[in-house]
């Protein structure tokens, strides 16, 4: 008998509201994404053309997502176009604009933008945005505030910095030659291609086009430039022969320890160099295709070594170079070296114990490959010395005088950056960067300008920038110039709360503006009653020329979780110079001034760093430095205090030494 098929018993009708399964609830909100993930080459295109290197050419770069601080939109249009950049691809030599490319594509973001491509013009444009976006998180980070660019000169009135740049423009396509610069007076990025030399073709085909844009290390160093031009813009004033070196040695060194932040490339380091960062690897070669690609055999500035005569050769530190460079690639070169060698040291006492572990205590690797575990640990502990040191150097900016700065005095603020966050040095960090330098023969220009507080021994301890009360000052000065600096501080704890809690760029730019204009005249009130006080800045309290060049609030933090409020004042002041046996009305503006650090949570001016107005021995120096310059047709047209453009004159000079 067959069984009657029942349907299934329907709920009695009723008015009262069904309530509603949790699953099937209103969709709930969904988070913005951390980071955007944008495919790179890990160096430049010509690693595809070597089989060893082709696997490791591409990176994902995780770049913070762009988004609104007021609505949570997304902010990245297509460009890309962000808060920080806009790359607008315009190639003058065609005539012709490219089409953008639209990074919120959902086919681009299902696969970490576009795959890299020579032939691809908005791959180029995502690869410029995505390695400038990366260089700008590593300073923010270091730094402890946002990025902000120069302002936009205006003509005739050099001191007129009222003109808000949000968006530093990126031109990927901008040149038909052999460069990339940076343009102070444009405020943007500008990069070249080219046809590839016909000689020496065994690294790339002859004639083959060759585009500066998609060098990692091109884009991070020109990036670098906008931003070290933005924080200290007296930095492209050529005073003497480390000014314009430590702009080109400073952008090299952010570039080159970006290197390992790429795990791919640097584990095939270690593991071809068998945990050797001493030899020869491209973690220590910056813009490989470009300097092939123009003739120089070879990466366009090496920090390590070099191939000479098809044997490669380890760089050998040489006091004596720094008196016989002056072009400031080839100074520079000198700064990265020291700054390399220091990590070196660094990186190989931190692998001590791994060593010894794996080989028995011996602390000698048997032959062959080593093992893929120690390929990781010791990749490991590069990454973690590397991104110490490259924090420490970028810190240092905030320890440096506001102008003619030296590479002694970089020296001086990477030790007393690091002192003021880690007092206990277990691992001697501080040490490695002395005697790095110190083999490198990196001493003050002039021992003998005492006025500039220079110490007379090369040590940790000496090297510190001095307090606000250096042992100089009379009890009744000190308990002056303390009460000067009291309602200082005062004003600039106000402008420290005011401006750590403001997202949006502009409104930082606008507030911080409108207290320097209130500093500089709290202090010259200051200065006319307590004249000690401007003698004790390095200022001079009868000339007007004062100006609060430089206010950046910074929330630092410590590695043991401190956070630390800071506030970095610049103040300069200028006079008039006249060159030696130039006519009497030949002369040149001499600047002074300096930089206090100020720590919120004594309060106190922590350091003092002066360069002294009225320093005749400076000023000797300084006028010598230039006239020699301007009676130097050649150094005069690409170093002089009237070239407009010295970025583009400096990368467009070819030179046997650093280039």
């Amino acid at each position: 008998m067959a069984t009657e098929q029942r349907s299934p018993a329907k709920a009695p009708p009723t008015d009262e509201p069904q309530e509603t399964p949790a699953a099937a609830s209103a969709r709930p909100p969904q988070p913005t994404p951390p980071y955007r993930r944008l495919r790179s080459y890990s160096l430049d295109p010509s690693l595809n053309s070597r089989l060893d290197t082709a696997l490791v050419n591409q990176t994902v770069l995780k770049v913070p997502w762009e988004v609104d601080s007021e609505t949570g939109d997304d902010l990245l249009l297509p460009g890309p176009v962000g808060e920080y950049l806009a790359v607008v691809d315009y190639d003058p030599a065609s005539q012709a604009f490219y089409p953008p490319v639209d990074l919120d594509s959902p086919h681009l973001i299902s696969q970490d933008g576009l795959a890299p491509s020579e032939g691809n013009p908005q791959f180029h444009q995502q690869m410029v945005y995505a390695v400038a976006m990366k260089t700008i998180e590593h300073f923010e980070l270091a730094l402890g505030r946002p990025v902000l660019w120069r302002p936009r000169p205006v003509p005739d009135k050099p001191y007129d910095d009222s003109h808000f740049i949000q968006r530093l423009p990126i031109h990927p396509h901008a040149l038909r030659q052999a460069n990339a610069y940076y343009s102070p007076q444009d405020v943007a990025l500008r990069f070249g291609y080219f046809d590839a030399a016909a000689d020496d073709p065994g690294d790339h085909m002859p004639g083959s086009r060759v585009y500066s844009c998609l060098s990692h290390d091109i884009v991070a160093h020109e990036t670098t430039h906008a931003i070290l031009d933005g924080t200290h813009r007296r930095f492209n004033e050529p005073t003497n022969p480390d000014v314009l070196a430590l702009h080109e040695g400073f952008a090299d060194i952010v570039a080159l320890f970006q290197h390992f932040t790429m795990r791919e490339v640097l584990e095939h380091a270690i593991r071809r160099t068998r945990g050797n960062l001493e030899a020869e690897s491209m973690l220590g070669s910056l813009a490989i295709q470009f300097g092939q690609a123009s003739g120089r055999r070879g990466a366009l500035r090496e920090a390590i070594g070099r191939l000479e005569d098809g044997v490669w050769r380890r760089f050998e530190p040489d006091p004596a170079d720094l008196e016989k460079r002056v072009e400031p690639h080839a100074r520079g070169a000198i700064l990265v070296g020291a700054v390399f060698d220091a990590f070196l040291m660094i990186y190989k006492a931190r692998i001590a114990d791994l060593l010894r572990l794996s080989t028995g205590g011996t602390g000698v690797l048997p032959a062959g490959a080593i093992h893929p575990d120690l390929v990781r640990r010791l990749a490991e502990e590069a990454t973690k010395s590397a991104r110490h040191v490259l924090t420490i150097c970028i810190r240092a900016l905030d320890y440096l005088p506001q102008v003619d700065v030296t590479f002694f005095e970089y020296l001086r603020g990477l030790i007393t950056a690091d002192y003021d966050l880690v007092s206990d040095d277990r691992h001697n960090y501080r040490v490695a960067f002395v005697e790095a330098f110190r083999r490198r023969g990196i001493y003050p220009l002039n021992m003998r300008e005492r006025t500039e507080e220079i110490p007379r021994t090369l040590s940790v301890d000496t090297l510190l920038w001095e307090g606000a009360g250096p042992s100089d000052l009379t009890k009744r000065d000190h308990k002056t110039v303390e009460r000067a600096f009291g309602g200082i501080i005062e004003s600039l704890k106000e402008y420290s709360d005011e401006s750590l809690y403001l997202a949006d760029r502009k409104s930082l730019f606008d507030v911080t503006r409108a207290r320097r204009r209130a500093l500089k005249q709290q202090l010259a009130e200051a200065f006319e009653k307590t004249p000690r006080f401007a003698e004790h800045l390095g200022l001079d309290p009868e000339r007007k020329s004062l100006e609060v060049h430089e206010l950046r609030a910074a929330m630092r933090a410590s590695p043991d979780g401190r956070h630390i409020p800071q506030v970095i004042v610049g103040l300069t002041q200028s006079r008039q110079v006249k060159l030696p046996g130039r006519g009497r009305r030949a002369g040149f503006p001499f600047r002074g001034g300096a930089t206090l650090v100020v720590d919120l949570t004594v309060p106190e001016v922590k350091y003092v760093i002066a360069k002294r107005v009225k320093s005749e021995q400076r000023a000797e120096r300084t006028a010598t430095f230039v006239g020699d310059m301007l009676a130097d047709p050649l150094r005069a047209a690409f170093f002089g205090p009237d070239v407009r453009e010295p970025f583009a004159a400096l990368h467009a000079l070819a030179d046997g030494e650093g280039r």
